[in-house]
């Protein structure tokens, strides 16, 4: 790659937009084996428990036959993204975004480079955001539900998640007689049996997280000079969470999240939680789970010059996303 292609690469990544979101999409890792060429991907799942060893009633018996070659096949063929934005070349005399209307206009090319620039950056900063409401909507119902620019339903993925994954409690937290503490753990009870990983991480929406902390039994729980069973010091995370501070419910430990970030659905200002008001998602470590994010082919001829040697053709972000650029004339 040339010394001015690898200088816009860097600009594309240096994006602090992307840097500063994405919290729950970072939870799902992607690796070099995960970029495809293919229109659909097959996940092999094989599940395992703590399963004893049977005791002989007369070695005479022989041996038991337990099987190591159980496993289940997935298959699915991602959603497809395809973003445009033209770009006219009378339009290149428009005053751009910080310019006084006295300013010099420079060269074209360079005019265009960065309308081309500022276009590609958008469509890449939705992407992103593409990506972090498919996060979303996997960690609070365990499926997909996607619009096109519309808002009609375009894609559904269902991933047969178990229906007590997902649970209501019996009674509202902030209502009289609610028990926050406990649907909690009975929540890490079913993850710790299920998924065989140790509850530790838990995202509250903004309703839940103010009836939690209005809740006796967690305000003695964290009060210094209560119980000690959790504490409050929030700080903002990257990728825009708030670490609120931990709590141990029964014999878990939960560092607490609380993610206010929104999004628009194209053509509409109407801002949307990307964690509902009233969810609370309880999950292992990061590093204990098995999270992807599988991306499948995208073919491309690539570009002509002069753009294919100012445009990057293919951009890899920290999250994971990739995006293939395109950029072309049509006289």
């Amino acid at each position: 790659m040339n010394e001015k292609l690898t200088k816009v690469l860097e600009v594309f990544k240096d994006d602090s937009d992307l840097k500063q979101r994405g919290f729950l999409s970072s939870l799902f890792v992607t690796k070099p084996s995960y970029y495809t060429k293919s229109e659909s991907v097959k996940v092999d799942i094989v599940r395992r428990g703590h399963k004893v060893a049977p005791f002989l009633k007369d070695r005479a018996t022989g041996k038991v036959l337990v099987s190591a070659k159980d496993f289940t096949t997935k298959e699915f063929c991602p959603p497809i993204i395809s973003l445009s934005t033209p770009a006219d070349l009378y339009h290149l005399m428009d005053r751009r975004p910080g310019e006084t209307v006295y300013a010099e206009i420079g060269s074209w090319q360079g005019r265009l480079f960065n309308e081309l620039k500022d276009s590609l950056i958008e469509q890449h900063k939705m992407m992103s955001e593409a990506l972090e409401l498919q996060a979303s909507q996997i960690l609070q119902t365990g499926e997909l539900t996607l619009t096109d620019e519309d808002n009609n339903t375009s894609y559904v993925l269902d991933f047969a998640a178990d229906a007590t994954h997902f649970p209501t409690v019996g009674t509202d937290w902030g209502a009289a007689g609610a028990t926050p503490l406990a649907d909690i753990e009975a929540l890490c009870n079913v993850i710790n049996t299920d998924g065989q990983r140790r509850p530790s991480l838990m995202i509250v929406g903004a309703t839940a997280w103010q009836n939690l902390v209005a809740d006796a039994g967690f305000a003695a729980a964290v009060r210094k000079d209560g119980l000690a069973l959790g504490s409050l010091a929030p700080q903002l995370e990257d990728k825009g969470a708030v670490y609120q501070g931990y709590i141990n419910v029964g014999s878990y430990r939960l560092d607490m999240y609380t993610y206010d970030a929104t999004y628009e659905k194209l053509g509409s200002s109407t801002q949307y939680n990307y964690i509902g008001a009233t969810k609370v998602v309880i999950l292992a470590a990061p590093q204990m789970l098995d999270f992807r994010a599988v991306y499948g082919g995208v073919p491309s001829l690539g570009m002509k010059d002069p753009f294919r040697s100012i445009i990057p053709s293919e951009v890899t972000y920290e999250n994971g996303l990739r995006v293939t650029n395109r950029v072309y004339e049509d006289e």
